[in-house]
């Protein structure tokens, strides 16, 4: 098993911005269905205003993390959030 596929095991990294759907519609039906509702969904998305910010976290949102528009930032932050979420974070068994 590969850290990516744990890592997807684990948690949801959900972007509000998608090309079809909005994200944030995603996350509410994400957390409605019983089958799915425990799942940590971590918003990680350029949306740095408040109401996106507060709906996402009324809709369940575990986290909220503003994309770095570095790349390089950019993949230090999720190898840093790929960390707290498999290592550091406890969830239910």
């Amino acid at each position: 098993m590969t850290w990516i596929t744990l890592f997807c095991q684990k948690v949801v990294l959900l972007d509000s911005k998608l090309p079809k759907v909005n994200g944030l519609e995603v996350l509410r039906a994400i957390k409605v269905d019983e089958r799915t509702r425990a799942i940590p969904v971590v918003m990680v998305t350029s949306s740095r205003k408040d109401p996106d910010i507060k709906t996402a976290y009324e809709y369940g949102a575990n986290s909220y993390v503003v994309k770095p528009l570095d790349f390089n930032v950019f993949a230090e932050a999720m190898s840093q959030l790929g960390l707290y979420w498999l290592l550091i974070n406890t969830p239910p068994k």
